[in-house]
């Protein structure tokens, strides 16, 4: 299953620089060798490499996005260093981060780079005919949907770009509104789910299929029908797309049964087993291997990796690690570990930290960012749990059964007791926090807290639990980051900073 990995990213070595040509000031001079636009896309094996390419800028996205623009935005983790340090990561954390912050900049520009080779794809493709066209167009969209929806939920109003343009075309793009920016994650997302195959050969495993798409799609209606828009008559929209990914888990290799053991979602013996869409990584290859694991941690015992990580100096928050976490929770120990004793150096540590996506004995990295597992982005449960909640929210007061019934399946799968019956506000909290202990050190927290309106309350207890030394309380505005300053510069007064900033 290594195959498509491998593919993905020697197409990015051949394409890499594609971002750079195709501007008003590139010489007009066409080279010998295939590392120009208008010289590539020749053969349906060119439009492939294109599309392989697109896949490959998703190397960052959970270290950029899911890690430190979302987990550490959240209550998971709590970052121990003197504010008088700066670090972008503490910034953001502490609700301390202003447009200059660089990880913004970071963000902005690798989920626009995204936008840009689906663009390209979108673009160089419309001459062929050949059978593979509706599904490279599918793949492009949906990727590019998949950088939109992060952009306008850490932004706000952003840009559409929907083609390739020009440097003086992208200084006079404006901003477009929010609602604007989902209609148009929305049209892809359709687009994508009615032109995506089923699944894929062996040797394509990885690649986004028509479920991703319906899967995905249905995260953005039950965005779109909680904050910031709260259009209600999406509810029926995110019921209609995740009820088809819940009605086919089992039926498709492209949504599995769930794993009967939660430990082996992230193992990279099951790659592309048990989620519906994944981030691939490869060890050994130079440079394509996954960071995330020296990410989320502080320190590595000998007999755990070769490599120290480099994660941020702070902790998890006591109130996700502690008493609240049920003892015989299997993801409590399969998420994050309180302790350990080198067995060379007989040093100990107390200190908890994310281990989630660390194989632990594991000879396969040649360094730091050469880890092999791949990182989720819409896990089955996933889709499972919001499901429930649709049931919840249309509910005139009693919990459906059935939602009831997904969330103590989630519940009985990691060895905790089943819950019974409650009252609706009950369901939302009792989902709110299973959610929390599934997808922990997995990005999802924060976006669950902003749209449904409790990341205000939750975040305000976090800052009083956790001494952040905050002079104010968090409100509204801290929903949305400021736009980074490189970017109002390129067009000084064009964009107007984000309310707050």
């Amino acid at each position: 299953m290594k195959s498509f990995k491998a593919f993905t990213y020697t197409a990015l070595l051949s394409l890499s620089s594609l971002a750079l040509f195709s501007c008003e000031d590139s010489l007009n001079i066409s080279p010998e060798a295939h590392n120009s636009i208008d010289d590539f896309y020749k053969t349906e094996v060119d439009v492939n490499q294109g599309v392989m390419a697109i896949y490959s800028n998703l190397l960052t996205l959970p270290t950029n996005s899911h890690w430190n623009m979302s987990e550490m935005r959240a209550d998971n983790v709590v970052v121990n260093i003197s504010l008088s340090v700066q670090r972008d990561y503490a910034d953001i954390n502490g609700y301390l981060a202003t447009s200059q912050t660089g990880q913004f900049q970071s963000t902005w520009t690798n989920l626009y780079q995204l936008v840009y080779r689906a663009n390209t794809v979108l673009d160089r493709i419309t001459p062929f005919n050949f059978t593979r066209v509706p599904q490279f167009q599918g793949e492009a969209r949906f990727l590019r949907a998949l950088a939109y929806f992060d952009l306008v939920r850490y932004w706000g109003d952003v840009p559409i770009v929907s083609k390739p343009v020009t440097i003086s075309e992208a200084k006079g793009t404006p901003r477009s509104p929010i609602a604007d920016v989902y209609a148009f994650i929305v049209d892809d997302l359709k687009f994508a789910a009615d032109n995506l195959p089923d699944t894929y050969a062996a040797a394509d495993k990885g690649r986004a299929t028509k479920w991703a798409a319906k899967a995905l799609l249905g995260r953005v209606y039950l965005t779109m029908y909680g904050y910031p828009l709260k259009q209600a008559d999406k509810l029926v929209l995110a019921k209609q797309q995740l009820g088809d990914v819940v009605a086919a888990e089992g039926r498709t290799t492209a949504v599995p049964t769930i794993a009967a053991d939660y430990t082996n979602i992230f193992k990279t013996a099951y790659d592309n087993l048990y989620n519906i869409f994944e981030v691939q990584y490869i060890s050994g290859t130079g440079g394509l291997g996954s960071q995330i694991p020296s990410d989320q941690a502080f320190q590595f015992p000998s007999q755990w990796s070769a490599y120290q990580p480099f994660g941020p100096d702070a902790t998890i928050n006591p109130n996700l690690f502690g008493a609240g976490w049920p003892k015989p929770d299997v993801r409590k120990f399969a998420s994050l570990d309180s302790g350990y004793v080198d067995t060379k150096t007989n040093a100990k540590s107390g200190r908890t930290q994310f281990t989630k996506f660390l194989e632990k004995g594991t000879t396969a990295p040649t360094g730091q960012r050469d880890y092999p597992n791949n990182f989720p982005i819409i896990r089955v449960e996933d889709v499972l749990l919001m499901y429930a909640e649709v049931l919840n929210e249309e509910s005139g007061g009693a919990v459906p059964a059935q939602a009831l019934a997904i969330l103590n399946r989630i519940r009985t799968r990691a060895k905790v007791p089943a819950l019974s019956s409650m009252s609706k506000d009950e369901f939302r909290l009792a989902l709110e926090q299973e959610r929390r202990w599934e997808f922990a050190a997995e990005g999802l927290r924060w976006h669950d807290l902003v749209r449904t309106g409790r990341a205000i309350p939750v975040m305000n207890q976090f800052v009083k639990d956790n001494g952040v030394k905050l002079t104010r309380p968090i409100d509204e505005h801290d929903l949305l980051y400021p736009i980074p300053l490189q970017e109002l510069q390129i067009n000084p007064g064009f964009w107007q900073q984000n309310p707050g900033y």
